[in-house]
């Protein structure tokens, strides 16, 4: 597959990019979420469907405007149950004010680039709770990514092309060969939710499900610089 630099990416419409959302997350809900007669009847196929209903049905990605703002509300919960450490909600917060993506996308794994010429990858790849990591994306790209720690969850990053822009997605559970050592559950972990994306082919995030993966539907967001943003409420 070839990954093209941040100058051959677009921003969507945002109106545009709302429909996408209902249509894809409507179409899994309608395969999904509605048992056949056969599935019904047969032992085999009940509970093949009633485990990926679970699967599904954890969460699955708001087709709404009302489902919207319901997930966020639950994963604002969530998040206080993280108990996170001061500097990694000024972490958080700071992402979303300089990409302006939603709790919603950022929590539910969503595959994030954002337009700012690997700015954002230059600053998170040296701070100290950046830790190397391999993954399956954009291999062929020769250079290394990383992953920050929010308790069992982990940011992992890097960019769409040696000169792109930088590329995000929050993972339910990362994983690194080299932390099998202290926690041999985190590959059990990570290899369910690697299951579970080629089972229904949606990203899984510490708190939900999103179709938008590096494949299908990336969110593509632009940059602002938080600086910039504070000057220019002084003009």
């Amino acid at each position: 597959m070839i990954h093209y630099s941040h100058r051959g990416l677009r921003i969507p419409n945002m109106y545009n990019h709302l429909k996408l959302k209902r249509k894809i997350a409507s179409h899994r809900d309608r395969f999904f979420h509605l048992p056949t007669t056969i599935a019904e009847n047969d032992p085999f196929l009940r509970r093949l469907y009633s485990v990926v209903y679970l699967v599904l049905d954890d969460h699955p990605y708001p087709s709404t405007q009302e489902e919207f703002y319901h997930r966020t509300y639950q994963i604002q919960r969530n998040i206080r149950d993280l108990n996170l450490v001061p500097s990694q909600h000024k972490f958080l917060n700071r992402l979303m004010a300089e990409t302006s993506v939603n709790l919603v996308d950022l929590w539910q794994g969503s595959h994030i680039i954002t337009i700012d010429n690997g700015l954002l990858y230059d600053t998170w790849s040296k701070s100290p709770s950046a830790h190397p990591r391999i993954s399956s994306h954009y291999r062929n790209i020769p250079l290394q990514q990383y992953g920050i720690r929010f308790r069992d969850h982990q940011l992992l990053f890097g960019k769409t092309t040696l000169n792109g822009s930088t590329w995000f997605q929050m993972e339910a559970h990362g994983f690194a060969p080299t932390e099998i050592y202290d926690d041999p559950n985190l590959a059990i972990y990570h290899g369910q939710d690697f299951l579970k994306y080629q089972f229904h082919g949606m990203n899984v995030g510490p708190f939900g499900f999103s179709p938008h993966t590096e494949l299908t539907g990336p969110l593509i967001l632009p940059y602002r610089s938080l600086k910039a943003a504070r000057s220019r409420k002084f003009f």
